[in-house]
């Protein structure tokens, strides 16, 4: 909870802090009554935290789309591949091995497809480089080919946060797990009966 009303706080830096208190102190009051109901707050159907500041920011006549285009990027991105990767952790806990391994190899794809878009990159070092010849400057070989490696490494890393949380976030238990599931509660069910069949058969025998 403290996560989710701390996020929504990020989006109200616009307003007064007593106003933003305000505002969060009466989500986490009806958070809280839910709560004492019996609920978790993972039942809660809860809108995303983005959507409940652009209400707040609505009801105070705040125009929300250039507030929340000031957001830092680094910020949410990171926040959506965090969330990602804690829904990946959690299928991967609920799936079987063979639903698991499909999954290590839609990574491999990934980081591969991400070791594959260097070869531009080295084409374009390469060309950079056969330039330099004329220049009697031989630094300049090693700051082009800096250069060169810290683009691709932007590069990279905007392709994995980008594509990561798009690809794995959607992702759903496989059947099999969800069978095994269903043959144990089966079997167990079936294992009761037959227990409480003896209980009954011993009583009616000491009878």
């Amino acid at each position: 909870m403290d996560k989710y009303l701390n996020e929504i706080k990020s989006y109200l830096e616009v307003l007064d802090r007593s106003i933003v208190d305000k505002e969060i102190n009466n989500i986490k009051n009806v958070i809280e009554q839910h709560m004492n109901n019996g609920k978790k707050f993972e039942d809660l159907n809860l809108v995303s935290a983005k959507d409940q500041a652009v209400e707040i920011l609505k009801s105070y006549n705040i125009n929300s789309e250039i507030i929340l285009r000031k957001e830092n990027f680094f910020k949410r991105k990171a926040s959506e591949l965090g969330s990602a990767f804690n829904h990946l952790m959690d299928i991967m806990s609920k799936n079987d091995l063979k639903a698991n391994l499909k999954i290590i190899l839609d990574i491999i794809v990934l980081l591969v497809f991400i070791s594959l878009v260097k070869i531009p990159f080295i084409a374009i070092r390469n060309i950079g480089e056969s330039l330099l010849q004329n220049i009697n400057f031989p630094l300049a070989y090693n700051i082009w080919g800096f250069v060169i490696e810290v683009v691709y490494i932007i590069v990279a890393v905007m392709i994995f946060i980008n594509v990561f949380p798009k690809w794995f976030k959607k992702l759903k238990p496989s059947n099999n797990s969800n069978k095994i599931k269903k043959e144990v509660v089966v079997e167990n069910k079936k294992i009761g009966n037959d227990l409480e069949s003896i209980s009954l058969t011993n009583n009616n025998n000491n009878k």
